[in-house]
């Protein structure tokens, strides 16, 4: 983790206008979220039907081309974050990128080793009032790491997208990342926070406190304004982590 993330936005004279927007079915309640930026970015296509809303936003409402939709990101490979890959590839040909990790916990899966000792994500019940996800297991990494085209490291840029970094957030599960701009304050985080109902935010739990403790401390670093989960309703808040529960 490099908490030299936290770029002094202040430097320059004016924010930039934020690029995320919120697509989600209320079935689900899971968010799938369209950077606006030169060329577009979809990040975590979760169903079929949000990938059918997906498209239309772009449509009619940015009024864009799907030709200009450059990547697709997963912020992890639970299957409620990626199941709407295949339908949105008939229509969008972009690469499909996720973390580094995913590629390393795929290869350990092959070896038989299942989990990584100290890196587990923590199958467990969830806070009373949270969501219910499929989520409770690990993901099936040799089968969804075929899925992706780019892997991504910690702090990097975007590929294409220099003003969104990536930040390394093991915790939910080892290869969870979120992304951050620095210009707009916003952050894109995946199921590393989720927010509940009455939008109070809430840290997915891990059985390795040291590396969760970690992965907030780096987020905390963050100016950030504009907090967006993988479930649950963005957070615009000048400290939208102040008052986060972490999942026991």
């Amino acid at each position: 983790m490099d908490t030299a993330l936290a770029v002094n936005a202040n430097a320059h004279s004016t924010a930039q206008l934020r690029q995320v927007h919120t697509i989600t079915d209320r079935f689900s309640m899971a968010n799938t979220y369209v950077l606006n930026d030169e060329r577009m970015v979809i990040v975590d296509p979760g169903s079929e039907l949000n990938t059918r809303l997906t498209i239309e936003y772009i449509q009619r409402f940015l009024h864009r081309s799907l030709a200009e939709v450059d990547l697709i990101i997963l912020t992890h490979l639970h299957p409620d974050h990626t199941a709407g890959i295949d339908a949105l590839r008939r229509s969008i040909k972009a690469p499909v990128a996720a973390s580094v990790v995913a590629r390393q916990m795929a290869e350990a899966e092959t070896q038989g080793n299942r989990l990584l000792p100290g890196i587990t994500h923590r199958a467990g019940s969830v806070l009373p009032g949270a969501f219910h996800h499929l989520d409770i297991l690990p993901p099936a990494y040799t089968s969804q790491v075929k899925l992706v085209n780019i892997w991504l490291n910690d702090v990097e840029g975007l590929p294409g997208h220099p003003n969104w970094r990536v930040i390394a957030s093991p915790g939910h599960t080892p290869e969870s990342l979120c992304l951050y701009n620095p210009f707009t304050y916003e952050l894109l985080c995946g199921d590393t926070v989720i927010s509940l109902e009455g939008g109070a935010p809430l840290v997915r739990g891990s059985t390795n406190r040291r590396q969760l403790e970690i992965t907030l401390q780096t987020l905390r670093s963050l100016p950030i304004h504009y907090l967006y989960p993988g479930h649950g309703r963005p957070i615009i808040s000048k400290f939208p982590l102040d008052t986060l529960e972490i999942e026991r």
